[in-house]
């Protein structure tokens, strides 16, 4: 029972301090973020240059240590021409802001969180060798569940 009590002080407390979150995959992403120790800023406007014209984006994570990657989770995807998730792609890629997007669906398959950690490493690693540098060193998810806090690095200048 006094457990149970501190379980519920301490969710509220850690509640509180959760930015005001759209979603609940937002949630989600942003909790997993913090269990890995991965400093973000939750819709940070980003300008994006994009069918001829410069743009306010506000992507759902911004992850400012890592050369302003970006997770974006598009809630309305769909096929053919005008998927915005390959749009997104493309306008990210295009402005070279490193990014991964995502649709809700993603975060329904097993293990979507460990994917997602591939995934950001992933687009880390690209966007710094097309700007001609590595990371400092690999990184290991499994580290999380030894309860140490895993880091991505910072980019070493060639």
């Amino acid at each position: 029972m006094k457990d149970q009590a501190k379980d519920e002080k301490l969710e509220d407390m850690v509640t509180d301090l959760d930015p005001p979150y759209e979603t609940i995959e937002d949630l989600r992403i942003g909790r997993l973020l913090d269990q890995y120790g991965i400093p973000f800023f939750y819709r940070q406007a980003t300008v994006v240059y994009d069918r001829g014209k410069n743009q306010i984006w506000y992507p759902t994570f911004t992850l400012v240590p890592y050369d302003g990657l970006v997770i974006d989770c598009v809630r309305d995807s769909g096929r053919g021409p005008h998927d915005p998730i390959q749009q997104r792609k493309q306008a990210y890629g295009h402005n070279q802001i490193p990014a991964v997007v995502l649709n809700p669906a993603d975060m329904k398959q097993p293990n979507w969180g460990r994917r997602l950690y591939g995934q950001i490493q992933q687009a880390y690693r690209h966007h710094g060798e097309q700007m001609g540098y590595t990371p400092s060193r690999e990184y290991d998810p499994n580290r999380l569940a030894l309860g140490s806090t895993p880091y991505l690095g910072t980019p070493g200048r060639q």
